[in-house]
């Protein structure tokens, strides 16, 4: 299965990588899938999608955790090589992610590898440098919308925090804004509303909190 957005236009330095993705994963096999993330629409970035039923996406599904985090924090590195992933399924992946820049060396988009290591790890040793990952690579989940990517960013800032937001005091609750603007939350169109509805104050509180970190 592939899918290419036709519904909008794709700039020209997107539809350079589609040959190339479709390569990939027609070359690797079905338990491969090739991504084309658009980084300019993070909310819908997936513009082309081959065998995207590793993962269960689709074009115009978000950019996922790590992703946004990447685009938040910048990257000098073009290539994030052999991470480790799990499916929504709990299947295990091995995941690349190779960096698009524009021709000033803004980072626009990114072409991502997921390989379903589920019949590749029962092949055991003879293909073991196949499954090999690099573990301190840090997890990133396949979110199935904006909501769910949403989600779990504040569940993961939650859990570094350590305490539920109803017992966080005000520098429990600056370290939550904090960690999620680092995480790249707040690029997305309405989070920080969501944020301040979910803490009881306004969103200049939030403003407030992000200006005290700069």
């Amino acid at each position: 299965m592939h899918e290419i957005d036709q519904k909008k236009a794709m700039h020209p330095i997107f539809k350079n990588y589609l040959p190339i993705a479709e390569g990939i994963a027609k070359t690797v096999g079905s338990h491969c899938e090739v991504v084309v993330h658009d980084l300019t629409d993070i909310s819908s970035s997936i513009v082309a999608i081959f065998n995207g039923h590793v993962t269960e996406r689709e074009v115009g599904s978000p950019l996922t955790d790590l992703g946004l985090t990447i685009l938040r924090q910048g990257s000098e590195d073009d290539l994030l090589l052999n991470y480790p992933n799990k499916s929504i399924k709990g299947k295990k992946i091995k995941s690349t992610s190779i960096m698009i820049r524009d021709n000033d060396g803004t980072i626009v988009g990114c072409l991502c590898i997921n390989i379903d290591l589920t019949l590749l790890t029962m092949a055991g040793s003879i293909i073991n440098e196949m499954v090999n990952v690099y573990e301190e690579k840090e997890d990133e989940s396949f979110p199935q919308s904006v909501t769910d990517l949403e989600e779990k960013m504040i569940n993961r800032a939650i859990e570094k925090i350590g305490k539920p937001i109803g017992l966080m005091e005000k520098n429990d609750r600056m370290e939550f804004i904090h960690l999620l603007d680092e995480m790249g939350l707040f690029l997305i169109k309405g989070t920080i509303q969501n944020i301040a509805e979910m803490l009881d104050v306004s969103k200049f509180k939030i403003y407030s909190y992000l200006e005290k970190k700069n």
